[in-house]
């Protein structure tokens, strides 16, 4: 029957039904918003995210690298492969920071990149001073954006860009979390040989080694896996979380493909103000029982950032696994200001 209608003319209720059901075979639906992101750092990150981005037809996106051609020689390479991804929005690449004008994020993953070996505090002295110098850039030429930070360590970078930027602390972010988490679902399913899809779980701390992995919250179609799996098949998938991105690191010289598909749902999350339950690094103020810190916690991300912190109870296990993490931040950042 629906070789009778053309699409222009579908009326709206079915046009739905068709989109929802069809849109594979009939239909080719434009999710591009008319919204531009910039992205500081054309490296393997960046660029891979900015094409995330394109692939789900979030938004324009702007990269910007002090090494122009860079910049330049991804965003091409990028837009020569539009029409396979059926993207008609724009990419540009660019070392000029005025073109971030008009964007509603900012994305910062320039840095100096984790080497096999260093943690991500190592990073943290070289890191710092480059974010602070393009946060300066954001705060000229994007003032009223979203500032995500992607940077390691990010939970130090992302304390680095609040206090620089004067921002209110749901406008900035840092991508953390929610990567670890993916990491924890990955294992989850693996060692159930379920699908990655139906294993839900949380990850709060540091974005390194002290990150807590939240067990009693992890489940699988709603089946604590607490049920599913002996405790030593438990402590194994956390041990194996903890150690993810340096074991990636380890082999290939850098973690790329996952936490550049992170950032685009992240991204997405903002810009269509979908109030998506995800574990970023932001500012405490009194949750969790901590202040003048910033690091990963559940939030609701949507149109404004950070819309709520959600505040999870803790056994003793957890609450002392995150109370160490906050003493190993807040040490790194009084080393910084020294």
């Amino acid at each position: 029957m629906l070789k009778k209608y053309e699409i222009g003319t579908i009326t709206t209720k079915l046009k739905f039904r068709v989109q929802i059901q069809f849109s594979y075979i009939y239909l080719k639906p434009n999710y591009h918003l008319n919204t531009m992101i910039s992205i500081v750092g054309a490296g393997r990150v960046g660029s891979s995210a900015a094409f995330n981005i394109l692939r789900f037809r979030v938004s324009d996106v702007v990269l910007i690298d002090i090494v122009e051609n860079l910049a330049k020689g991804e965003a091409l390479d990028m837009m020569q492969a539009a029409p396979a991804i059926e993207f008609d929005g724009r990419i540009r690449g660019t070392s000029n920071f005025s073109e971030m004008k008009g964007s509603e994020i900012v994305i910062i993953t320039a840095g100096e990149a984790r080497k096999p070996g260093m943690t991500r505090i190592d990073l943290m002295n070289k890191n710092a001073k480059i974010v602070k110098s393009i946060v300066k850039e954001v705060v000229r030429y994007a003032p009223n954006c979203k500032l995500m930070v992607v940077t390691n360590p990010v939970d130090i970078m992302t304390y680095i860009a609040y206090k620089e930027s004067g921002f209110e602390r749901n406008r900035v972010f840092g991508m953390g979390n929610i990567l670890d988490t993916l990491r924890f679902r990955s294992y989850i399913a693996m060692e159930l040989n379920v699908s990655r899809e139906d294993v839900r779980a949380i990850v709060i701390g540091e974005h390194g080694d002290s990150m807590v992995p939240l067990v009693n919250y992890a489940s699988v179609s709603g089946i604590p896996i607490t049920n599913l799996l002996k405790k030593e098949q438990i402590e194994t998938i956390v041990n194996l979380t903890k150690t993810s991105g340096s074991d990636v690191i380890d082999l290939k010289g850098s973690t790329t493909y996952a936490p550049a598909v992170v950032i685009a749902i992240m991204v997405d999350a903002v810009l269509r103000g979908r109030n998506r339950e995800i574990g970023v690094s932001t500012y405490l103020q009194g949750e969790y029982g901590f202040s003048d810190v910033s690091i990963g916690v559940p939030c609701i991300l949507g149109k404004d950032g950070v819309e709520k912190i959600l505040e999870l109870e803790l056994d003793k296990e957890a609450k002392r696994g995150f109370e160490e993490a906050v003493t190993i931040l807040k040490d790194a950042i009084r080393k910084i200001a020294e």
